[in-house]
């Protein structure tokens, strides 16, 4: 029996685990909070105008570890904003390792298929 993953879903579980490791890495180094400001001006420029830029402004103008549980939050806001954070282009955090990515992604993989083998059956629809 072949399972049907949500690419979406593996997609924004994969940058969660992501902003988890930077979420660890700020604990060691705070200074990254500064690098990505830096970041998010440079992308400011070319996105002038796009809500993302001042709501990852305002994150970043909490104390780090407040940024650090933003960062790792569930919630609808901090997986759309994910899509968009200046963190993964910051000085200091290097996500170019394709092995890295790979582990990544196929750990994120494996925690769709989990989700999906213990959601509920959906039910059928009754016809009218």
């Amino acid at each position: 029996m072949s399972i049907r993953i949500n690419q979406e879903y593996v997609n924004d579980t994969a940058k969660l685990m992501i902003h988890r490791l930077i979420a660890r890495a700020i604990g060691r180094d705070p200074s990254l909070v500064e690098k990505a400001k830096v970041s998010l001006n440079r992308s400011s420029q070319r996105y002038e105008g796009y809500s993302f830029v001042r709501e990852w402004s305002d994150v970043l103008g909490l104390p780090p570890s407040k940024v650090r549980r933003l960062l790792t939050s569930r919630d609808e806001e901090m997986t759309r904003l994910r899509l968009s954070s200046p963190f993964v282009l910051a000085e200091g955090i290097d996500f170019g390792d394709a092995a890295l990515r790979r582990r990544i992604w196929k750990a994120a993989k494996r925690v769709a298929q989990r989700s999906v083998i213990h959601e509920p059956a959906e039910l059928p629809r009754m016809i009218a």
